[in-house]
């Protein structure tokens, strides 16, 4: 594995390190903040953030995504400790920016994006999580708190040896009725946690 790791960088008012992994094809972002000994003693706040131009640069309303980013960021802004670590390559579940959009004339038409993704063949979430367990591994990191509502993400960390003594859920109080929807099919379809 390929790292460069220790920039600083400023965000949303915090002082955080950025680093960046790659092993073939997969990379990674890491924003992180705290020392080798917090990593390794603590119950580190951690979120695993699948990559999502479209709400996070292009600002589509049809997801998320960006509001669980944002929410994590300041999580960990307020934390002595933490690691965001953000993967590219999970763009429309693990299904590629392309299918991803594919799937948007679907969900235009009343599908969920689960459905929409199995209805062009493609399985409703490809995503895996080892190479952020190995990145969570390198930092020396054992134990975790965990921002998330997927309790596949929980399921995986666990699997790949962490410990999650901790769920911290990213609580999204957002009018918007398409988000609203989208919480709803998450449960439904994932058991997503959404409170």
């Amino acid at each position: 594995m390929k790292k460069i790791i220790g920039i600083p960088v400023s965000l949303h008012g915090g002082e955080f390190l950025c680093a960046s992994f790659k092993e073939n094809e997969e990379e990674a972002l890491c924003i992180y903040k705290g020392t080798p000994e917090d990593f390794a003693n603590g119950d580190l706040m951690v979120r695993i953030h699948s990559g999502c131009v479209t709400s996070e640069v292009f600002g589509m309303e049809n997801c998320d995504c960006k509001w669980q980013l944002d929410r994590a960021i300041e999580i960990i802004t307020l934390s002595t400790a933490g690691i965001i670590i953000y993967l590219p390559g999970h763009e429309g579940k693990g299904n590629g920016l392309f299918n991803k959009i594919r799937s948007f004339e679907l969900q235009n038409l009343g599908l969920r994006s689960a459905d929409a993704y199995e209805m062009i063949g493609l399985s409703s979430d490809a995503r895996k999580f080892d190479f952020a367990i190995k990145i969570l591994k390198d930092f020396g990191v054992k134990c975790i708190k965990l921002i998330t509502n997927s309790p596949t993400k929980i399921a995986a960390c666990v699997h790949g040896g962490l410990v999650v003594s901790e769920r911290i859920p990213v609580v999204i109080n957002n009018p918007n009725k398409t988000i609203r929807q989208l919480l709803e099919n998450k449960r439904q379809h994932f058991n997503h946690f959404i409170y």
